[in-house]
């Protein structure tokens, strides 16, 4: 029986045992990238010892040199925002800041905040027409075709898989972090593409991942896409939600502790940001 060893990011978990369902014919280990970097030495000796290391492409450079490992496997993870297109990261002082919602911000409380609004005129502006104005309505295509690609760049052919999660509720808790159903799918594509007959069961893994930050599907988006919306929000490793008025609060009183030129969204939301920011100084004229 071969032995394989995972290691990915925060699916990890999910990956490394949607394969232990899906297959009786493989010893599955695995290893998130935080425990191999804190472990490197250990790993080091183990890593040659595997008949195949499943990394995430990320993480191909920069941890370990991967390039004598004779069956090397790459497995991305799923990024998509058509579920959550108002969300972005921020940095202040050169370096990434967390809120309430973890890495996940606001765009449209980030640009209220910098632009002088207070916390209730900021509840105000989450409606239909700031959305639409805002672009949030006109994601999934342009989503799902990089989506797609991301995974046919590794041999991967997700098209199938994809179709029944749109068909469901939304499959993402946020911009990176899927439910466990599509994970225990990506798990059976690849398990496929290595030439391995998958055991036929429906189970789903436990869903590890909702441990972390739930960001909502804003009520006017869902609508659009046809899922379940709310303005309930669900903390790190808590499980209580908060409302949308205490999320603005609790991230204005984060953003309150720098000058507002200090925080800025990440590089890869600065262009779709600048659009939200123009839209909340408009409002701020009236």
């Amino acid at each position: 029986m071969e032995a394989w060893l995972i290691i990915s990011n925060a699916q990890t978990f999910g990956l490394a045992n949607s394969m232990r369902l899906l297959t009786n014919d493989v010893k599955i280990d695995h290893v998130d990238v935080w425990t191999l970097r804190a472990s490197l030495d250990h790993f080091v000796q183990t890593i040659p010892t595997y008949d195949r290391i499943v990394i995430h492409p990320q993480i191909e450079h920069g941890y370990y040199d991967f390039s004598s490992v004779e069956k090397l496997s790459r497995i991305p993870s799923i990024q998509f925002d058509a579920y959550h297109p108002d969300i972005c990261f921020v940095g202040a002082r050169g370096q990434l800041i967390n809120g309430p919602m973890g890495a996940y911000h606001s765009m449209i409380a980030l640009a209220a905040f910098r632009a002088g609004l207070s916390a209730e005129r900021t509840r105000a502006l989450f409606r239909r027409d700031i959305f639409e104005r805002s672009g949030f309505f006109s994601r999934w295509e342009s989503e799902r075709k990089q989506l797609l690609e991301s995974f046919a760049a590794h041999g991967l052919d997700i098209s199938e898989s994809f179709r029944a999660w749109s068909r469901r509720e939304s499959f993402m808790y946020g911009i990176d972090h899927s439910k466990a159903r599509p994970i225990r799918d990506i798990a059976r594509v690849f398990l496929r593409q290595c030439g391995i007959e998958t055991n036929q069961t429906d189970i789903v893994p436990a869903d590890v991942i909702m441990a972390g930050c739930c960001f909502p599907v804003y009520p006017e988006v869902a609508e659009v896409l046809g899922v379940e919306g709310s303005y309930m929000f669900k903390p790190h490793q808590d499980y209580r939600l908060i409302s949308l008025e205490k999320f603005i609060e609790q991230s204005f009183a984060l953003y309150g502790k720098y000058s507002p030129e200090e925080i800025l969204p990440g590089p890869l939301f600065t262009e779709r940001y600048d659009r939200v920011r123009s839209i909340v100084a408009e409002e701020n004229l009236q």
